[in-house]
């Protein structure tokens, strides 16, 4: 577990909570690791400089070509392989109410 947060009060976006209690400078300063990080963080990879790696976007809503839905597919698999690790411990800290409904940021 690299990241924990208080839970506050009203509803608030997983990566605004981070910006707020400057996660993003801490991820930048420190030294390099690779965090796999669910979409709800994505834009904070350019932030970090790669440190904070998401699922891949979707360029095409609409309309995309066939090579394109196969790759994307591909990369978010790839992505989703790697990360169950992280949903497990976070599942596993919450089970034994070690950790409650917050924002956490994990790493592998």
């Amino acid at each position: 577990m690299l990241f924990c947060s208080r839970v506050r009060p009203g509803s608030s976006a997983d990566v605004t909570q981070a910006r707020q209690l400057a996660l993003v400078e801490l991820l930048t300063d420190g030294p390099f690791m690779e965090i796999l990080a669910d979409a709800g963080y994505q834009g904070m990879g350019a932030q970090t400089g790669g440190r904070v790696v998401t699922p891949p976007h979707r360029k095409f809503k609409k309309n995309a070509p066939a090579w394109y839905e196969e790759r994307h597919e591909h990369h978010r698999k790839a992505h989703s392989s790697r990360r169950i690790r992280v949903e497990h411990g976070i599942a596993h800290l919450k089970n034994w109410r070690a950790l409650p409904a917050t924002s956490a940021v994990a790493s592998t």
